[in-house]
């Protein structure tokens, strides 16, 4: 049976449809006429590598359809040409093409309860980071748990802040003039504190020099938390060259018809959401400063 772009949502498979069709006319699936189309069974190995996420449910209680586990996560169909049962079957179709009665497998059915395969740890990243920020705060000397494997996909959310860029930094407060006139905090009474005077923070311990800077003035302002009425001084610096950040805020890219450690990378994916919540998270000026350990183990 052959299925067309307009059956699908992700942009991988409907661009791979379209330059791998050698035909046109109407859609077994979604009825769309004149359309690009190409054998579903065309799409076995993709999708093959899609479901290897998944295994049948141990319990009802721990299972989803496998379906609404497939959208959920990675929104494969177009729910606008196709509706659940028209999804099903082209789900169907595609794994079950080179399905053998022979091999002691069941085919694949769109509709049973599925869970997310138990792979190869017993944890996750995510469940992993959870435990250390938990662990740190009683034990500042926890090691970081992550330091041999996360350089590489801290990579792939490194981006380059262009020469010429301004930042804003924020102080609260300013210089009084010499006739009450009120002056802002410029140069070094604005930049990253003395050694002696450097408290702890997110991403510091007490006594490291770290520069806080953001793009956003607001983002400045707030972070320093002024009183309602409060002065607050803001400075602009401009980039004189190019910098390597790391921008958490990035979404870690993921094609799941193609990758082969699909499963770690989901994991990854998980991780670096969580540690982008962590370095975000506020903290009022009564909360407990050890609440910022994870942060400064992470960012040291």
């Amino acid at each position: 049976m052959n299925c067309c772009p307009n059956c699908l949502s992700d942009d991988f498979l409907k661009q791979y449809v379209v330059e791998h069709s050698t035909a046109k006319g109407e859609c077994d699936f979604c009825g769309t006429e004149e359309t690009s189309l190409i054998e579903a069974s065309e799409l076995a190995d993709f999708f093959h590598n899609l479901l290897s996420m998944y295994e049948e449910a141990e319990s009802f209680e721990a299972g989803e359809r496998l379906i609404s586990r497939v959208q959920e996560d990675w929104s494969v169909f177009n729910e606008d040409t196709l509706d659940e049962n028209s999804q099903c079957d082209l789900l169907e179709e595609i794994a079950n093409s080179d399905w053998d009665d022979d091999s002691g497998e069941s085919p694949i059915n769109a509709k049973a309860l599925y869970q997310v395969h138990g792979g190869w740890l017993h944890t996750t990243h995510e469940e992993r980071w959870g435990q250390y920020c938990s662990d740190v705060r009683d034990d500042p000397d926890q090691s970081f748990p992550f330091e041999d494997y996360l350089a590489e996909d801290f990579y792939q959310l490194a981006v380059t802040l262009p020469k010429g860029v301004t930042l804003f930094r924020a102080r609260r407060g300013f210089k009084p003039g010499k006739y009450g006139e009120r002056h802002p905090f410029a140069a070094d009474e604005i930049g990253a504190p003395p050694t002696e005077k450097a408290s702890r923070g997110r991403v510091k311990v007490k006594g490291q020099r770290v520069l806080y800077c953001t793009d956003q003035e607001a983002t400045a302002v707030a972070e320093v938390r002024p009183a309602r009425g409060f002065y607050v001084s803001v400075a602009t610096m401009t980039l004189n060259r190019d910098v390597r950040i790391l921008d958490l805020m990035q979404p870690f890219k993921i094609n799941p018809f193609v990758t082969e450690t699909l499963k770690w990378d989901v994991e990854i994916q998980a991780l670096l959401a969580s540690l982008a919540e962590e370095m975000s998270r506020p903290l009022e000026r009564d909360d407990d400063p050890t609440h910022y350990l994870p942060c400064q183990r992470l960012s040291g």
